[in-house]
């Protein structure tokens, strides 16, 4: 209190009151939901009930009354679209197409394409290759909008870039 006597005296920027003023306030608004939420804790202990208190709206300007608690489950998992999951299946696998043999599996994942300065460049594991380097005993051949085209030993192979791209 003394500190704010002497930046009184001193002739403080009216900035300032605003600030302290806004800043107290809303120390006051805070104290005054605690003391409810406890007063809601008393009274529910007080007749018995082992459930917790649901919090009381802190929404400045709420008009729509207390908050209500949502559901477990809401909305959508932003980690159930995964590769080889179908949505909804509880992490089973998606079952192969007919008539389409699938890719022999390379170990080798690309997870992205790049157009820079350099060219493209391809994120194949986790790290960076361009046209002409190699992956172990593979070479990379050509890197297209969304699929790589690796050389290995003779055989050509195709890595696609799994979802939409984004």
């Amino acid at each position: 209190m003394e500190w704010l006597r002497a930046q009184v005296k001193r002739g403080m920027n009216p900035r300032t009151y605003i600030l302290v003023t806004l800043l107290l306030a809303a120390l006051a608004w805070i104290h005054s939901m605690d003391e409810r939420q406890r007063a809601l804790r008393a009274k529910a202990s007080a007749a018995g009930s082992t459930a917790p208190v649901p919090a009381v709206a802190v929404a400045a300007g709420a008009k729509h009354g207390p908050s209500t608690p949502t559901e477990a489950g809401w909305g959508r998992d932003p980690f159930a679209n995964r590769f080889g999951v179908v949505p909804g299946s509880a992490g089973t696998a998606r079952p192969a197409q007919r008539g389409q043999p699938g890719p022999a599996p390379t170990g080798l994942y690309l997870q992205g394409v790049m157009n820079g300065p350099a060219g493209r460049t391809a994120l194949i594991n986790g790290d960076v290759y361009r046209e002409g380097e190699r992956i172990g005993s593979r070479e990379v051949l050509q890197i297209g909008t969304r699929s790589v085209l690796l050389l290995d030993n003779g055989t050509v192979t195709t890595l696609t870039l799994r979802g939409d791209g984004s």
